[in-house]
């Protein structure tokens, strides 16, 4: 077994954590931001007794840790790879609220590996196309920045294609050859405020859409008062 730091995964991993730590420095007022929404989701989280459905108790669960993980990757300059998990916060709240308004959802979600009938139902019935419907059942404005965001996700990073591959890649010149260089962690200021904010909005709407599902206890817990001081500083 080798020690810690002498392979290049564990080298790497080294790196992240470092950039992490510089960049809540460099970015305060970004880190403070994603680390309010992070502490609104960690309060719903601890508070899920009795709570229905169980399913969507699940997810918020999930889609919590999916929303430290991007944090995390962009404060570490995976710009790219923030997006992918970006892109999971939003599916976390959207099939959330689909089970939450459609009751009978839940077992077809529960049943998906039950055979491929499960697998074809499970996977019609839980299209963006119909989280997108749900949510404009219970505010318009928020399915459209749900939308905005959404596609940003699949554009930045949640899908391959050449905006999201070129977005964190170098030009240069080599002894008169064009060079070109794949950036593991970005250190360019704009793309990483850009990565920061972006997953700041979308934790943003995720709690606004669970508020739909648990909108008491949000209330009760005081995470809406904090979500509108928290829209004035993200852009939402």
């Amino acid at each position: 077994m080798s020690t810690w730091g002498d392979d290049n995964l564990s080298q790497f991993l080294n790196l992240v954590q470092k950039n992490q730590q510089a960049n809540r420095v460099n970015f305060d007022a970004p880190y403070t931001i994603l680390s309010r929404i992070d502490l609104c989701f960690v309060t719903a989280g601890k508070n899920l007794v009795n709570s229905k459905p169980v399913m969507a108790c699940i997810l918020l669960l999930r889609c919590q840790y999916a929303f430290k993980a991007a944090a995390g990757m962009a404060l570490s300059g995976q710009i790219v790879e923030a997006f992918v998990m970006a892109r999971s916060v939003l599916e976390y709240t959207g099939y959330t609220l689909l089970i939450a308004k459609t009751p009978e959802l839940e077992a077809v979600w529960m049943d998906r590996h039950q055979g491929e009938a499960n697998i074809k139902a499970q996977k019609k019935a839980f299209q963006i196309a119909e989280v997108q419907k749900c949510i404009e059942g219970v505010d318009r404005t928020l399915a459209g920045i749900f939308a905005d965001l959404y596609q940003r996700s699949i554009d930045f990073g949640g899908h391959p294609n050449p905006h999201a591959a070129f977005s964190a890649m170098q030009m240069d010149d080599r002894d008169g050859m064009t060079g070109i260089t794949a950036l593991a962690l970005s250190t360019e200021p704009v793309p990483l405020a850009h990565a920061m904010k972006s997953v700041a909005q979308v934790g943003l709407t995720a709690l606004h859409l669970f508020q739909h599902v648990f909108k008491e206890k949000f209330e009760l817990l005081g995470i809406r008062s904090e979500l509108e001081s928290l829209r004035q500083n993200a852009g939402l």
